[in-house]
């Protein structure tokens, strides 16, 4: 099957998708009272014919309401099914990639006095018009005015909020998630913003938008950075074909230097990827941009070894040989500790015992204390090894200590009173995993890093993930766009992965889980200082007993 035609599949899947979703959904009753929706079931049988291809004759409002919630919901051809159930007026004003409010069950229908009728949603989610993912803490309640007019003897939708309006059962059949790419400040990463858009023809062009636009707010501040000059725009929609896009920028883009065409295309090219896109075509205002991928070496940080790195007996290595890291390994069992984080080269470790937190390097004669504040809990080295430290019954006083020594504070909006449980910083070192335990429940946040000269400085704001009400155990990178956590609820361990800017997996079960790590595969040690592997039947026990889990930064 050619690209274009797996595209066009594509398209057709989810439009087949959608019609098995709108066969859960009937007319709305027509009276001035409160009205219930039914809401949308998956495993309904239905067939494409069963999609409102048109408003049916004669209908009421709240029929006609009830088939454009539904036609909204197949967003080709710029939403043209939804729009023949408006006004033209109306139909030319709306705009339906504002904004997608993700109601929870059922919705419900009210006339008003006035001639509109009130549609009232339970929400925890939407996404703006950039494709960001924006999770409530917790659930509300909204309602929406849509007006009438009568064109032709038949009720149209004359007035109505921009935006759509989907199930929470029908919103991963529409739309899919799409990480858009930006630099780390020294350009050595790329890094994954994830965005949401419906499947289709227009997510190529709302990918470029999206990433043109700039990162989420809490990524700002320098957190990340992109090739793209301010203001420079997409010019027309991207042309496809095959598996080539051309993509044409406003006039700002022909003004950038060689590095930067560079930077840009690769910003494109993997951002692009997910829709089926190998190569990209930049042109302003029609006039190609020539550009030299090989200026441009980012990429985005790889998974750590694949083995387990842990500390048996006396020894410290990859399981199973425990092959060792030489003399970095003598150090860090030297230190006898209960946590370490090795850097990405394997010549230096981050070391935890009771008297602090350590450094052991292979360049140095021997490990050296670096903090040795009570409550400490296990440290996390960065790409440029500033191991960061925090104690666990203060949050505010996180602290950094450099390559070449010297330590000093990292300030955050992190309230003080808050527990640490864990703090891992990305591989790609632009954000940070923070894991607490607060008054009002656990919190699972993430950060941007702020760095000056490359030495961290402070944190942006914090993103709150939609973590359970158990008890926080340890929290973990899994890859550059996700993170799992472990915590105790009803007294069974869980582990739960989340994507950051979209939505959590399934809980998998587990016992007695004391620690969480991530390589190629997610694994724990539980207090028993089993090692268990996460696979897809569950975890499994890897049958060796440890003292220590390390970290691979």
């Amino acid at each position: 099957m050619t690209s274009r035609k797996l595209r066009a599949a594509r398209v057709i899947a989810v439009a087949v998708a959608v019609a098995f979703a709108f066969a859960g959904c009937v007319g709305i009753p027509n009276s001035g009272a409160v009205n219930s929706v039914p809401a949308v079931k998956n495993g309904s049988d239905s067939s494409f014919a069963d999609l409102p291809s048109r408003p049916p004759r004669n209908a009421s409002k709240d029929v006609i309401l009830a088939d454009f919630m539904q036609a909204a919901k197949l967003p080709e051809g710029d939403y043209a099914n939804a729009k023949l159930f408006l006004t033209t007026k109306a139909a030319q004003s709306w705009d339906p990639t504002k904004s997608v409010l993700i109601r929870q069950g059922s919705a419900s229908t009210a006339d008003e006095v006035d001639g509109s009728v009130s549609y009232t949603v339970t929400t925890n989610a939407s996404i703006d018009a950039n494709g960001t993912y924006l999770q409530q803490s917790s659930e509300s309640t909204q309602s929406l005015s849509y007006g009438f007019e009568k064109v032709k003897g038949q009720w149209r939708i004359s007035s109505l909020p921009n935006g759509t309006i989907l199930p929470r059962t029908s919103f991963p059949q529409v739309f899919s998630q799409y990480p858009v790419y930006f630099f780390d400040p020294a350009y050595r990463y790329l890094v994954p913003d994830v965005r949401w858009f419906p499947v289709g023809s227009t997510a190529d062009t709302r990918i470029v938008s999206a990433l043109l636009a700039g990162p989420v707010a809490w990524l700002g501040n320098g957190v990340v950075v992109s090739a793209f000059p301010q203001g420079v725009t997409v010019g027309q929609a991207v042309d496809v074909r095959g598996t080539t896009a051309t993509v044409d920028l406003s006039a700002e883009a022909a003004n950038t230097k060689a590095i930067d065409r560079a930077r840009m295309q690769q910003q494109l090219e993997l951002s692009l990827q997910p829709t089926g896109i190998t190569a990209v075509i930049m042109t302003a205002r029609g006039a190609p941009l020539t550009t030299n991928a090989a200026l441009s070496h980012a990429s985005p940080a790889a998974p750590a070894n694949g083995s387990p790195l842990i500390q048996k007996d006396k020894q410290f290595g990859f399981y199973p040989k425990l092959e060792s890291l030489g003399k970095l390994s003598d150090e860090v069992v030297s230190l006898n500790g209960r946590a370490a984080s090795v850097d990405h080269a394997q010549t230096r470790a981050a070391v935890l015992n009771k008297a602090g937190v350590w450094i052991a390097s292979e360049s140095a004669s021997a490990p050296q204390l670096i903090d040795s504040r009570p409550g400490l809990i296990a440290p996390s080295i960065d790409t440029d090894d500033f191991v960061w430290s925090v104690p666990s019954n203060d949050a505010s006083d996180i602290q950094v200590t450099g390559p070449t020594g010297g330590s000093h504070s990292v300030s955050s909006s992190i309230p003080s009173h808050s527990v640490v449980v864990s703090l891992d910083v990305s591989r790609d070192g632009t954000r940070v995993l923070i894991y607490l335990k607060t008054g009002g429940g656990p919190r699972l946040v993430v950060a941007g890093i702020v760095r000056r000269n490359g030495v961290p400085t402070s944190l942006g704001d914090l993103l709150d993930l939609p973590v359970s009400s158990a008890d926080p155990v340890d929290a973990t990178w899994v890859d550059p766009s996700t993170v799992a956590a472990l915590g105790v609820v009803a007294g069974e361990d869980a582990v739960t992965s989340y994507v950051i800017g979209g939505t959590p997996g399934d809980p998998t079960t587990t016992t007695d889980g004391s620690q969480l790590v991530a390589g190629s595969d997610l694994r724990l040690i539980t207090t028993a200082g089993e090692i268990q592997q996460l696979r897809s039947s569950g975890w499994q026990d890897i049958n060796v007993v440890a003292s220590m889990l390390a970290t691979q930064q």
